[in-house]
């Protein structure tokens, strides 16, 4: 992992943190946030990794997607496909693929199996190999490997 994949990530966790100032209006920060974690989603180990070693700095992130998400209707903004409650599902689903506690603001057919379709269609990214439990041992940029399982954080 280099030190531009770790700014990206937290430069996503800032974006998502500041969804708590523009609650109940369309913003194109969650879409920002989303092509950071897709490029990010480029290299599944390396995501998986971030999530494990910044896990103490999501929780604000995730509960400024929550409140944005409880805040908005499923408009459509941005550049980025569906609408801002489906890209606070997104969110929800980059910023837990260490835990697997996936949450989902609008339906109950966004599942992370739907998600990772989506992306792969979207941006060409295979994410999936997240899902799988034990997870497989992930190769992270530089050859070391990740073997933590999803849910031991």
């Amino acid at each position: 992992m280099n030190k531009l994949s770790a700014e990206k990530f937290l430069q996503a966790l800032e974006i998502c943190k500041s969804l708590d100032t523009v609650q109940r209006k369309p913003s194109n920060l969650p879409c920002e946030a989303i092509e950071l974690f897709c490029d990010l989603g480029k290299e599944p180990a390396n995501l998986l990794h971030l999530c494990q070693q910044h896990a103490a700095q999501i929780e604000p992130a995730l509960e400024a997607i929550a409140n944005y998400a409880a805040s908005v209707d499923n408009w459509k903004h941005g550049d980025c496909p569906l609408g801002v409650k489906d890209h606070c599902n997104i969110l929800h689903f980059f910023l837990n693929v260490h835990t697997q506690n996936f949450k989902f603001f609008r339906g109950q057919n966004f599942t992370p199996e739907v998600i990772c379709s989506f992306l792969h269609d979207w941006k060409g990214i295979y994410l999936t190999v997240l899902l799988e439990y034990p997870p497989p041992a992930l190769t992270l940029q530089g050859g070391a490997t990740d073997t933590k399982p999803a849910c031991a954080d």
